[in-house]
């Protein structure tokens, strides 16, 4: 109520008269931008909410109404040969930033492993190594070895199970960055502590804006699977009073359904040609509000490569959706948007598997494990940190690793939301709009259909709307 009685008294300070329906939409507008609304809204007795949007539509142009929509981070000249070279360049890439972090947070100078290999007179010194686990395993008396690689040579390392980092250890992934310090024994370290690359809450720069952002991803459409009921009511809620203050609609990767993504799929389709599910899925999105801006990232399932990371999706198929919908901003996956001063990380999440199925206490998939897998990538700085369990392009840079902190970190892909927080950063997987299909039911997952997660930008706060 007190916003609307701001919006009244600034518009009766102009002479304007407004209806009930666009007092209420420009009371979830703030500050300057109000201003600047009521400024250049045209002289009527009385305006009502097309008036409001008529000039949202037409004066983008000339910034009046723009919203505070940035790419910052957008992998762009993608494309490798698949040399060997390409691969030992990434992985060196991708092991010397990674030390770079972790050089900032230890207080010893590490030892090039080579040096231990060709010494005997290091026996007893308490030392750092820095190095990329190349592998690891359990010892007859629990104790865990691993081998521990830098750019110099390898080394065994071995945590005790008395050790108060054992349980670190032990689920620390292979291809993990970490410093480890400890005794130099005959040819192998007994480390006494372990540290990893991961994000400090200090680097969490704050921000906030002006209204809500709905996020969404793996809605399948062309699956037989697909539940367009629940969708369609999401899409009726975003056009409710309820939700005049949403401003952007986050599509995190899967949209549709594709074609030939795995065997058989064709059996579990309605609409089998590609082109086709774009074309529905526009005939949806074209329900979204014009006020609404809608970010959209691929996922394993659009016609674009499997090799992370990815491009948008191809010019013919978003010229279906905008001819639909023209709000939309296509985006490879990963990509960083800024939202005003809120900056969201979206990444389909196609890691996630491997996270899950080799840290230990990851499974099954619920809810919290699925929160507790995003915060390993924060921990690790890395949105795909096990190397060759799905494709990975070795791109000149990495654009999967986690040189700068976002606000928030947006997945999909597993088909159950999570909501949570890791040191500062809100973590939010936003689960599908795809019923249970076969492969998932032999997976012994219980999807979580139709939840939707709505974030506050003002103040990170969401909520979890379920339109099941």
């Amino acid at each position: 109520m007190g916003a609307e009685l701001e919006v009244l008294r600034r518009a009766l300070r102009r002479g304007i008269n407004l209806s009930p329906e666009a007092l209420s939409f420009l009371s979830s507008r703030g500050g300057d931008e109000l201003d600047t609304l009521l400024d250049h809204l045209p002289d009527k007795v009385v305006l009502g909410l097309e008036d409001v949007l008529t000039l949202l539509r037409e004066g983008e142009g000339r910034g009046i109404g723009q919203e505070e929509l940035s790419v910052l981070l957008r992998p762009s000249d993608l494309g490798v040969s698949g040399a060997p070279e390409e691969f030992v360049r990434f992985i060196r890439f991708r092991f010397e930033k990674l030390r770079s972090m972790l050089l900032k947070r230890i207080d010893l100078e590490p030892i090039p492993i080579v040096e231990l290999r060709t010494s005997t007179s290091r026996n007893g010194d308490n030392l750092v190594i820095v190095g990329m686990v190349l592998d690891k395993g359990m010892m007859k008396d629990r104790s865990i070895r691993m081998t521990v690689e830098d750019e110099t040579g390898s080394i065994m390392v071995v945590f005790r199970r008395d050790s108060r980092f054992w349980e670190v250890a032990d689920r620390v992934p292979v291809d993990s960055v970490i410093a480890i310090r400890g005794t130099y024994v005959n040819g192998k370290i007994i480390a006494e502590s372990l540290m990893l690359p991961e994000i400090s809450e200090e680097e969490v720069r704050p921000g906030s804006h002006e209204g809500r952002a709905a996020l969404v991803s793996d809605v399948h459409v062309g699956s037989k699977y697909f539940n367009e009921r629940a969708f369609n009511k999401f899409i009726r809620w975003l056009r409710s009073d309820e939700a005049r203050d949403v401003r952007y609609l986050v599509i995190c990767g899967d949209l549709v359904d594709g074609i030939g993504v795995y065997p058989n799929q064709e059996e579990e389709l309605r609409i089998a040609d590609v082109h086709k599910q774009f074309e529905y899925a526009g005939r949806i999105l074209s329900g979204v509000p014009s006020h609404i801006k809608i970010i959209y990232a691929p996922g394993n399932h659009e016609p674009v490569r499997q090799a992370e990371p990815q491009p948008e999706v191809p010019d013919e198929y978003l010229e279906v959706l905008m001819d639909a919908n023209p709000n939309v901003t296509p985006l490879p996956n990963p990509s960083v948007v800024g939202l005003g001063g809120v900056r969201i990380m979206l990444y389909h999440g196609r890691s996630l598997n491997a996270v899950m199925k080799h840290i230990p206490g990851l499974q099954p998939v619920t809810p919290s494990t699925v929160v507790e897998a995003m915060s390993w990538m924060l921990k690790l700085r890395n949105l795909a940190p096990i190397y060759g369990e799905h494709p990975i392009s070795p791109e000149d840079r990495d654009w999967l690793l986690l040189e700068e902190v976002p606000n928030v970190l947006h997945t999909g892909h597993v088909h159950v939301y999570g909501v949570g927080e890791y040191k500062g950063v809100k973590l939010i997987n936003s689960g599908t709009f795809e019923n249970e299909t076969p492969y998932i039911r032999s997976l012994g997952i219980e999807v979580t259909v139709g939840r939707v997660v709505v974030l506050d930008l003002k103040n990170l706060s969401v909520e979890v709307m379920d339109f099941s």
